[in-house]
């Protein structure tokens, strides 16, 4: 198992569940609470998918 899948998947996993929480503490609470669209929103859950599987694949390779 590699740690970066491992961590790469975890952070793509809060992005899917919670796309607004996890952008305001990597951004340092500079993104106000409720300034995300529903295309915004969907796009960075539709990131964390993508992160999550990457990671995963790169956790269960060699």
């Amino acid at each position: 198992m590699n740690v970066a899948g491992i961590s790469l998947c975890l952070v793509g996993l809060a992005g899917v569940l919670w796309p607004e929480p996890t952008l305001r503490f990597w951004f340092l609470g500079m993104l106000e609470e409720g300034s995300l669209s529903d295309n915004g929103r969907a796009f960075f859950r539709g990131l964390g998918v993508l992160c999550v599987l990457v990671g995963l694949l790169v956790a269960t390779s060699t």
